[in-house]
Order: C-alpha cells, then structure tokens, then sequence
C-alpha cells in the first residue's frame, strides 16, 4: 500500500513539476512578446522619423528648385526687356485709354451740334514740331 502511495505522490509530483514549467514558459514567451511589441514600437518611431526627414529634404529641394526657376524667370524678363527697349526715342507719344477717347469724343459731338458763333470758323494753326501736342488737350490729362 505504501508503495501505491508513493507511485502516485511520485505522478503528483511530476504533474506539479510538468505544470510550474509550462507556466514558466508561457511567462517567457509573454515577456518575449512584450520585448518584441517593444521593437516594433522603437522601429516604427524611427521610420517616422525617416519619412519627415525625407519629406523634409524634399520640400527644401523643391524650394530651392522654385527659386532657381523664379530667379531665371525674372532674369529672362529683365534681360528680355532690356533688349526690347528701343535705343534712341527722343519722344514717346501718350497713351490714350478708353476713357480719355470717350471723352475727346464726346467733346467733338457737342461741337458738332453747336452752332459756330462766328460765319468764319477759327481753327488753331497745326502744331510745328517742336511743339507739344500734349497741351493742346489739358483736359486729357
């Protein structure tokens, strides 16, 4: 009988035994998830950390890609204008906009309709070269 007792004190034993160790390693093998959560949460962090600087040195690159092209630009346009300007114009003649035509025009309708005061019509003489045409018209201005 004592025997008996002790075979099954003895399988008890390696149950307990066999028992503690599967739950040691259910414990490692927790742990060893919780290292790799670890990992994975310092690498991704880190490519994060990769992508903005990427995105970073990308946009500063594009930057200065745009200003090299906007300086070219604007030199393009100064030089272009430089050489379209014409080199000996003693005298630009004024513009006129749609305003002033209108109203030049709007002053010769009136004269039409009025009657000359006198039978014989003064007209001023022709301008002589030398002479602005611009004060011919003050109102113009």
């Amino acid at each position: 009988m004592y025997f008996l007792i002790a075979i099954l004190l003895i399988i008890v034993v390696i149950f307990g035994i066999s028992s503690g160790m599967q739950s040691y390693a259910t414990a490692q093998q927790a742990q060893a998830q919780i290292e790799v959560a670890k990992v994975a949460q310092i690498s991704s962090w880190g490519n994060l950390v990769t992508i903005l600087t990427l995105a970073l040195v990308i946009l500063v690159a594009l930057m200065l890609i745009v200003g090299v092209l906007w300086m070219l630009y604007k030199r393009s346009a100064r030089t272009t204008a430089n050489h379209q300007r014409p080199v000996a114009t003693p005298r630009e003649e004024p513009q006129m906009g749609t305003n002033e035509l209108t109203q030049l025009m709007m002053v010769l309708l009136l004269k039409s309709l009025q009657p000359p005061s006198n039978p014989t019509p003064h007209t001023p003489p022709a301008p002589r070269e030398e002479e602005s045409t611009e004060e011919l018209f003050p109102w113009l201005r």
